[in-house]
């Protein structure tokens, strides 16, 4: 995979404050934009603090469509789906009140299965050809989803593994690149100094995703806080 043809396209917000009002509206554009061709948007969350504050915006703007976009997951922790740490847990907690009342279409890995690995092929199943749309967390060492550095799951022929992590819980499921190369858009999430300095490192070296999987991203558009973006130097940054 040959990721120097591009860099990403990065987006930042005039405020700290006003980033999660930002992403959504970057986002938001790209949703609406495959609804108005397809009727719907397959979309693939992440979990993390950051994403937890934007999915909790969506749920108080009431601006995202959420009846028409179908909900799925890049990873999730082995964990049962009303857990802490599920990742499922976390969007259902901050999108609805009442998933079964909810008009949302929701298709959760089964993270509580005991055989991860029949786990992992009964998502691949459920997955379209093609999602609209990724949104990805990072973690400080650059991973994203359950992908994490020197990962055996970066080199697989499948689009969902069972692997195990560096952080607890560490049994979890995730997507491979091979999803995230098909995907229609990808968004990265990241705020905060720490997060920018991860990214300026990512940038040095764009092929070696395995040693920082955040670099499939590449391709992708960033939505960055100033924090974030104050660490970037020599980049087209646009400012919204």
């Amino acid at each position: 995979m040959n990721l120097n043809e591009k860099k990403p396209n990065i987006v930042v917000s005039k405020n700290t404050d006003s980033w999660s009002s930002m992403a959504t509206e970057q986002i938001k554009n790209v949703v609406d934009s495959v609804i108005t061709k397809n009727g719907f948007c397959n979309i693939m969350m992440t979990g993390g603090n950051t994403a937890n504050q934007l999915y909790q915006h969506w749920a108080e703007s009431s601006k995202m469509p959420l009846d028409k976009m179908h909900l799925y997951f890049g990873d999730e922790r082995c964990v049962p789906p009303d857990h802490d740490d599920s990742n499922y847990a976390m969007v259902k907690n901050a999108l609805f009140d009442d998933v079964s009342q909810s008009k949302a279409f929701i298709v959760r890995m089964e993270g509580e299965t005991k055989d991860r690995d029949e786990a992992a092929r009964s998502y691949e199943e459920k997955l379209p050809e093609k999602m609209d749309v990724i949104l990805f967390g990072m973690g400080d060492d650059g991973h994203i989803a359950s992908l994490f550095p020197n990962s055996p799951a970066l080199n697989s022929h499948r689009t969902v593994e069972a692997v195990t992590g560096t952080k607890v819980p560490f049994a979890r499921l995730t997507i491979t690149p091979k999803v995230i190369a098909n995907a229609g858009f990808v968004f990265l999430l990241a705020t905060g100094k720490n997060k920018g300095k991860v990214l300026t490192k990512a940038l040095e070296s764009i092929d070696d995703f395995f040693s920082m999987p955040v670099r499939l991203t590449i391709n992708g558009t960033w939505l960055l806080d100033l924090d974030a973006a104050n660490q970037l130097q020599n980049q087209d940054i646009s400012s919204d």
